[in-house]
C-alpha cells in the first residue's frame, strides 16, 4: 500500500516505522509525513508523543481521534521545508472531505529537536472550501464520481 503522506514510497518503508516506535524521524518533514499519517490513521497516541511536551495540556487524544475519525484525509502537499540541526519548519496543503466538502489546512508548521523531533506550533492560512457535487470526481484520486466512491470514508474506519 502506497504511504498516506503522498510521498511514493510504501507505507511499511515511509511512515509505519516512525508510527510503529521502530525508528525516529531524523528530520521536521519526515516527522510532518508521519503525523499527517497518524492522522489518516487516527493514532492519537503517536500524535501526542510527537507533540512538544509544552504543548500536550492543550491537546487530548479524544479530540484528536475524533476529528480524525470524522474527516477522510486525501492528499498531502509539501509546500517548503526549511530544517536547521535544532528546528525547522514545514509549509503544507492537507485536504480531506468532511461532509460532502473538500476543506484544507494550510499551515506553516514549526518544529523542534531535543531528544527527537516534536511538532511545536502552527500558523494557519485559510483557503475556501469546495463543495463536491455527486457527479464530480473524488478528489481521493479513485477517480470515481464522487457519489460512487467508498474510498472517502472517515480515517480511522
Amino acid at each position: 500500500m502506497q504511504c498516506y503522506c503522498c510521498s511514493g514510497q510504501l507505507f511499511e518503508h515511509c511512515c509505519h516505522p516512525y508510527i510503529s516506535g521502530a525508528v525516529l524521524p531524523d528530520n521536521c518533514e519526515a516527522l510532518m509525513r508521519s503525523r499527517y499519517s497518524a492522522y489518516c490513521l487516527a493514532d492519537s497516541d503517536y500524535l501526542l508523543a510527537t507533540l512538544a511536551p509544552a504543548q500536550r495540556q492543550q491537546e487530548s487524544a479524544a479530540e484528536i481521534s475524533a476529528f480524525a475519525r470524522a474527516v477522510h484525509f486525501c492528499k498531502l502537499e509539501i509546500i517548503e521545508v526549511t530544517n536547521r540541526p535544532d528546528a525547522g519548519q514545514v509549509s503544507f496543503i492537507a485536504s480531506f472531505i468532511h461532509e460532502q466538502k473538500l476543506d484544507f489546512i494550510v499551515e506553516v508548521s514549526d518544529f523542534a529537536f531535543a531528544d527527537r523531533w516534536y511538532y511545536v506550533s502552527g500558523k494557519l492560512r485559510s483557503k475556501p472550501t469546495v463543495k463536491l457535487g455527486r457527479n464530480d470526481l473524488c478528489p481521493c484520486g479513485s477517480m470515481k464520481k464522487v457519489k460512487q466512491c467508498q474510498q472517502h470514508l472517515p480515517s480511522g474506519q
